[in-house]
């Protein structure tokens, strides 16, 4: 059987701070219908990773990818109408807003008609289900999870082809946390390619298809996640402190 080509092809990437130099030439992909795990310390450069994909951190050298058409240097929302939906480690929370008018704002910025609007939240509220009853609510005054819930569904909205994912399970309870980890399996299970940046690295390694490591800015190790879960030797050099 032919193996599809990466949704997201991240080649050589050097990106950076101002003069910090943060990123030492990244590599790594996602499929169609793949779950791929990014892990490595606290400052290892994952955010830095999943922000220079979407145009917010400085790359002077390499290519990064999306369905084949190379992204360095476009805006962020540029990136996002290219079908990548981004959700950050902060959840972000529009101050003031319902839960229906975050999805709705959402739609807006990927330049959704009315109709679409309709279809996507109403996928959205498929995935969470929980959410239907806050659609009224501040979204700032939900619980953490339900938060959570209303920052993939609204990366959903834009996230066509690929979600990247940084940090779902922060601060979450450990049902809570598995639940959402469950459904970005589901979700790539379904067909989307999911890059997901986790400190919980015993879910993503349970939830992965393959795990890339980075450490200082640069991929030490990467493989099939299920050999990596068989061997210990990387996790205790890599990720514990």
């Amino acid at each position: 059987m032919a193996v599809a080509s990466p949704l997201l092809d991240v080649e050589g990437v050097h990106g950076y701070y101002g003069l910090a130099h943060v990123l030492q030439g990244v590599s790594l992909s996602v499929r169609p219908g793949e779950l791929v795990a990014l892990l490595g310390r606290n400052g290892a450069g994952k955010t830095t990773t999943v922000k220079a994909i979407m145009g917010m951190v400085a790359v002077r050298q390499g290519h990064i990818r999306c369905a084949g058409r190379d992204v360095v240097g476009l805006a962020p929302e540029r990136v996002a109408q290219s079908g990548i939906g981004y959700v950050p480690e902060d959840r972000r929370m529009f101050p003031g807003l319902t839960v229906g008018e975050n999805l709705r704002l959402a739609a807006l910025g990927a330049r959704l008609g009315k109709a679409d609007q309709q279809a996507v939240q109403r996928r959205v509220l498929d995935v969470f289900p929980l959410l239907e009853p806050h659609l009224d609510r501040d979204a700032a005054r939900l619980s953490g999870g339900q938060q959570q819930m209303v920052s993939v569904g609204r990366a959903l909205i834009c996230g066509t082809r690929l979600l990247l994912v940084d940090e779902v399970t922060q601060g979450l309870a450990p049902n809570i946390a598995s639940d959402m980890g469950h459904t970005l399996r589901r979700l790539a299970d379904e067909g989307l390619g999911v890059l997901l940046v986790e400190q919980n690295s015993q879910l993503a390694l349970e939830l992965a298809d393959r795990v890339y490591v980075l450490d200082q800015g640069v991929i030490v190790a990467s493989g099939d996640a299920k050999e990596m879960r068989a061997d210990p030797t990387w996790t205790e050099q890599y990720l514990q402190l």
